[in-house]
C-alpha cells in the first residue's frame, strides 16, 4: 500500500474546552495518523457508539481549532465526519469529538422544490439538482467558491454569445451512449428519476440520494441507478461526491464500448480552449488536447473567468471497475470520463463490463472547484485526501 492514513479513539491526556451553555454528552480523542503523503480536503470519519442522544457534535484540535462536524448514519453505524483542510504526510494529531445537545447549524442546505432541490453553502447557491420533465437529471447551474459560474448556460439558460453546439450537454449530468445497445447519451433515451430515497442538510455536508431507471422511449426499463451526491464546501473551495450504483433489475446489463459518456460537465465558453483561456492537465502529465482519452486518476480544466483564476478537478477512485479511467475531456468544454470507452480512444480492446442480472456495479468519483490555479503536486494531494481518507475505529 503507498500509503495509509487511520484515526484512532482513544482516551485523552489532555484538556478540551467545552462549548459554552453546551451540554457534552460524550466525548473522546481521535488519533489522527498519516504516513507517506500529505491530504488535501480530506474528509476524516470516526465511527462512535449508537446508543446516545446527542443532536450535534464539535470537533477541536489539540491546538484549540475547531472544526465544523457532522453526526451521520452510514450502514447502521453512528459516525462522525469533519474536513480536514491539510493532513501533512507522516504527522499525528490529537482531536476531541465532542457530542452535544446543541441544535446542529446546517451550513450546507438542500431545499426540494418542484423540479429540482437547491444546494446552497451559508446561504449562497451552489448548484440546483433537476429531476422533473427533464429527459434526465442534472445538476445547474455550478457555483464555484468565489461565486464564479463554471457551467455553460444554453441549454438550461442561454447567455449572450455563447456557443449553442451538442444540446444534450446540461450542466453536470451522467448518462452513457450504450447500454444495451440503447443511446442515452445524446437524449434519445430517456433517465427517468422515480424517488427520492433521502434528502439532508448538515453542517459538514449535504446530501441527496436518488433512484433512477434507465428507460426506452417505448418505456422498457434497461436498469435501475442509485445516485448519491455530497456536497461540501470550505472556504477556497466547493466538492461534489458522486457514487452510481446500476442495478440489473430486469435482466443481463452491458455497457459497450464507445467514447459517449459518461460522467459530465460542461464548463462555460470562456473557460475553454478554443474559445476561452482555458487549459486541461491530467496525472500522467499530458496536456491540452494531448489529454484526451489517456488514462488517469484525475484530470484537471483551469483558466480565468472574467480575469479571476478559477479550476475544476475531476478525480476517479481507485476501487473503480476501470481505474484509471480514460478521459473524454474536449478543448470546447466538454470535461466527462470514459470508463467504458476503449476502441475511441485508441485504447485496446477489452471485455465489455456485463453485469447478471440482480447484479450491481458501484462507481465513485469526486469534483472539486477551486477559486485558484492548482500545481500538479496540489491536484495530487487532493486526489489522495478522496481516494484513501482517514479513518476511525474506537479504542475500548
Amino acid at each position: 500500500m503507498r500509503w495509509v492514513a487511520m484515526a484512532l479513539l482513544c482516551v485523552s491526556p489532555f484538556i478540551f474546552t467545552a462549548p459554552k451553555g453546551a451540554k457534552v454528552v460524550r466525548e473522546w480523542t481521535v488519533r489522527v495518523k498519516n504516513d507517506a503523503q500529505t491530504l488535501r480536503a480530506t474528509i476524516v470519519t470516526a465511527t462512535v457508539p449508537a446508543n446516545f442522544t446527542a443532536t450535534s457534535v464539535r470537533v477541536q484540535s489539540a491546538d484549540g481549532k475547531t472544526y465544523p462536524a457532522q453526526l451521520i448514519n452510514d450502514k447502521g453505524q453512528r459516525q462522525v465526519i469533519w474536513l480536514e483542510p491539510e493532513l501533512p504526510a507522516n504527522v499525528e494529531r490529537l482531536y476531541r469529538v465532542q457530542l452535544t445537545e446543541e441544535p446542529m447549524k446546517a451550513a450546507i442546505t438542500l431545499t426540494p422544490e418542484a423540479k429540482w432541490v437547491t444546494v446552497q453553502v451559508d446561504g449562497q447557491l451552489f448548484t440546483r439538482y433537476y429531476f422533473a420533465d427533464v429527459p434526465k437529471p442534472f445538476c445547474f447551474p455550478i457555483v464555484g467558491p468565489n461565486g464564479k459560474v463554471l457551467t455553460r448556460g444554453f441549454p438550461v439558460e442561454p447567455r449572450e454569445d455563447e456557443s449553442r453546439d451538442h444540446p444534450h450537454h446540461k450542466g453536470f449530468w451522467v448518462a452513457y451512449g450504450d447500454v444495451n445497445g440503447v443511446d442515452f447519451w445524446s437524449e434519445r433515451h430517456p433517465i427517468v428519476h422515480r424517488t427520492f430515497e433521502a434528502i439532508e442538510s448538515g453542517s459538514v455536508m449535504g446530501r441527496l440520494q436518488a433512484r433512477n431507471e434507465w428507460r426506452t422511449r417505448d418505456g422498457k426499463t434497461i436498469c435501475e441507478e442509485i445516485r448519491e451526491l455530497r456536497f461540501y464546501a470550505m472556504p477556497k473551495l466547493r466538492m461534489m461526491d458522486l457514487t452510481l450504483t446500476f442495478i440489473a433489475t430486469e435482466g443481463e446489463v452491458t455497457f459497450g464500448d464507445t467514447k459517449e459518456g459518461f460522467v459530465a460537465i460542461r464548463l462555460p465558453d470562456e473557460l475553454t480552449l478554443t474559445r476561452g483561456t482555458g487549459h486541461i492537465l491530467n496525472a500522467t502529465g499530458h496536456r491540452d488536447r494531448e489529454a484526451w482519452g489517456k488514462r488517469a486518476s484525475w484530470c484537471l480544466y483551469y483558466g480565468t473567468l472574467n480575469g479571476e483564476p478559477v479550476a475544476v478537478a475531476f478525480f476517479d477512485h481507485p476501487k473503480n471497475r476501470s481505474y484509471p479511467t480514460p478521459w473524454h475531456v474536449r478543448d470546447y468544454g466538454l470535461f466527462a470520463n470514459g470508463p467504458f470507452g476503449r476502441k475511441d480512444f485508441g485504447l485496446p480492446a477489452e471485455e465489455p463490463v456485463r453485469l447478471g442480472k440482480g447484479e450491481r456495479l458501484t462507481l465513485r468519483y469526486r469534483l472539486v472547484f477551486l477559486a485558484h490555479h492548482p500545481t500538479a503536486r496540489e491536484v495530487d494531494e487532493l486526489w489522495a485526501g478522496f481516494a484513501r481518507p482517514p479513518y476511525g475505529v474506537v479504542v475500548p
